[in-house]
């Protein structure tokens, strides 16, 4: 069974080396003498993953898109809402900015923040600056902070302290740890971090050199001067300078109040020393700590794949690494011969669980075999909401799916695993079979929106799809989506016919509406074709909220604005988000 696990070992790690020299810009320590699976992961951390695959985003519904729409960028200059609003102002908008849960959207203000044209001669313009770059690391994107900084010479900023610690921390996230410790030695002497960061990393920096007598001359002086004493970083330091035996970490690392300003800093002496981390510490900033974790080999897998699911979906790493990341969890015979079993002793532990799926899958002979492995593993993850994972995963398998009699039953499912990969046509050559040896019902109905969406070249042509895909729609989710649906039919201007009687049982909605002066702000932004004000100020209407939590009012205004928002370019895919989130697909 293990020579099996081998063979897909080997085939991870060629196409994984294959993409090595994109990426070669981060740097690894390495700890061991040969590569292990997690230095892999990282050598396939893509470094322009969001530069490349937002654009492609704003351009089209979304990365599987195969025909790209061309896009309309948003032009910035000093006249746009942005450079007009007081400094007070921003602040309190990017206060407000901070759990945007739509992703198009969250990618969206990205970008336009990126594409800003600064000139930090001036001092607004600096002081806009900052609060981005802020703005970046406190939605845990420290990445882009790091990009913008990297540009720029700020070593006479007001805030060069402030960058400073940006940049230590992001080089010690990607554990590119010789340049955070060369950036250190550039700093002026005189240069004072808070929580004695600069102290603690020099200590660190010691004893990567293998320095260890002063670096324990050096922490018994930041002992004497912290008047609060850090005792998670004194914990890491007795480990990784072997000045005192390990102690038991499921009882003695919980006791530590570990500081998040030093997050970064403890990661990377925790793989130095081996050490697991915990979900506790990963849930403090899950995007930024994601990396570090996966790395990490002394973690529980888990997490490990946890922070590699949410990594992937993020674009942080590619399919090839999340695939090897799967098939390192380690599995006995015995649990591939009760494959049910096995799945009830995971019941409360969706990664292990997807990822033992995944290997059954792999090691399936026979074909029908694979697929019925294959739609347990599709049904699974949408019941855990990672479908789009499986169906990434699953790309190297659905060229072996024949369109036999017995297959057909499982159109929709094959259909939305081609979707997701980016092969429309397949995915219409498969919901037509379904529908010609079965009917046309609410799976392939469902699967076809899913077509639309993605597939469309342009809005005109995705508000015509809907329509013919609609237009006879009847489920028993009919009732509980009509309020949806009849949104979206007025906003899109759809053909579709629907009962809007009064239900006098339920005459008040308690969803919250906005209040009064946003709501005109956002009326007259769309009026006046302002789309940066539009932007910020519907992002702000939106923040912490999920799209089935909306009142309809809000809804259709905010559809209204970005059908017309940049031509339409984001309207589909926040259509596919608001599917998702009312459970209408997928």
């Amino acid at each position: 069974m293990r020579l099996i696990f081998l063979f897909f070992f080997i085939l991870f790690t060629n196409s994984i080396f294959a993409n090595e020299e994109d990426n070669s810009e981060v740097e690894v320590i390495n700890l061991h003498e040969n590569k292990s699976l997690d230095q892999m992961v990282l050598e396939n951390i893509i470094e322009k993953e969001q530069t490349d695959e937002e654009a492609e985003i704003l351009g089209e519904i979304n990365e599987t898109q195969s025909n790209e729409v061309e896009v309309k960028q948003i032009e910035i200059s000093k006249n746009n809402f942005i450079f007009n609003s007081e400094i007070n102002d921003l602040e309190n908008y990017f206060a407000n900015l901070q759990k945007i849960t739509s992703k198009s959207l969250q990618i969206q203000i990205n970008q336009v923040l990126e594409d800003l044209q600064l000139n930090l001669e001036t001092d607004k313009d600096k002081q806009i600056f900052f609060i981005i770059v802020n703005y970046f690391k406190s939605i845990g994107l420290i990445n882009k902070s790091f990009e913008l900084i990297d540009k720029h010479d700020l070593s006479n900023d007001k805030n060069f302290n402030f960058y400073t610690m940006v940049k230590l921390n992001y080089l010690l996230s990607t554990f590119q740890l010789n340049e955070a410790c060369n950036f250190k030695e550039e700093l002026n002497l005189n240069m004072k971090l808070d929580f004695f960061f600069l102290e603690k990393l020099d200590i660190f920096c010691l004893i990567l050199n293998n320095n260890q007598s002063e670096a324990k001359l050096l922490n018994s002086i930041l002992i004497e001067s912290e008047k609060n004493l850090d005792t998670y970083y004194q914990y890491l330091f007795s480990i990784i300078s072997n000045s005192s035996e390990l102690q038991p970490i499921d009882e003695e690392i919980k006791d530590y109040e570990i500081n998040t300003e030093l997050i970064f800093l403890y990661s990377a002496m925790t793989r130095i020393a081996e050490l697991p981390f915990s979900d506790s510490f990963y849930e403090l900033d899950k995007k930024n700590l994601s990396i570090p974790i996966i790395l990490n080999q002394a973690s529980p897998i888990d997490l490990r794949i946890k922070a590699a699911n949410n990594s992937f979906l993020e674009k942080f790493i590619t399919v090839d690494s999340l695939a090897a990341l799967y098939m390192s969890a380690d599995f006995n015979s015995d649990q591939f011969s009760n494959p049910q079993k096995t799945i009830d002793s995971f019941i409360d532990n969706k990664e292990i669980s997807m990822a033992f799926l995944f290997q059954l899958v792999n090691i399936q002979i026979f074909p029908n075999d694979r697929l019925n492995i294959l739609i347990k593993f599709w049904d699974y993850a949408k019941k855990n909401n990672l479908e789009e994972i499986a169906y990434k995963l699953s790309i190297n398998m659905l060229s072996s799916i024949e369109a036999t009699s017995e297959n057909i039953i499982y159109g929709p499912q094959i259909a939305s695993a081609y979707i997701f990969n980016n092969n429309f046509q397949n995915a219409l050559e498969w919901i037509e079979l379904y529908e010609n040896a079965k009917q046309v019902d609410s799976k392939s109905i469902f699967t076809r929106i899913l077509l639309d969406i993605y597939s469309s070249n342009d809005l005109n042509s995705f508000i015509n799809s809907m329509n013919l895909t609609l237009e006879n729609y009847t489920d028993e989710k009919y009732n509980q989506n009509a309020e949806l649906l009849f949104v979206i039919k007025d906003v899109m201007n759809l053909d579709l016919k629907f009962d809007t009687s009064i239900n006098f049982d339920n005459i008040f909605d308690e969803r919250s509406m906005l209040s009064f002066f946003l709501l005109n702000e956002i009326n007259e932004s769309i009026i006046n074709n302002d789309y940066e004000k539009f932007l910020f100020y519907s992002l702000i209407s939106l923040n912490g909220k999920n799209w089935n939590a909306l009142h309809p009012e809000h809804l259709k205004l905010i559809l209204t604005g970005y059908l017309k928002f940049n031509d339409g370019v984001l309207f589909r895919n926040l259509v596919l988000e608001i599917f998702k989130s009312y459970n209408f697909i997928l």
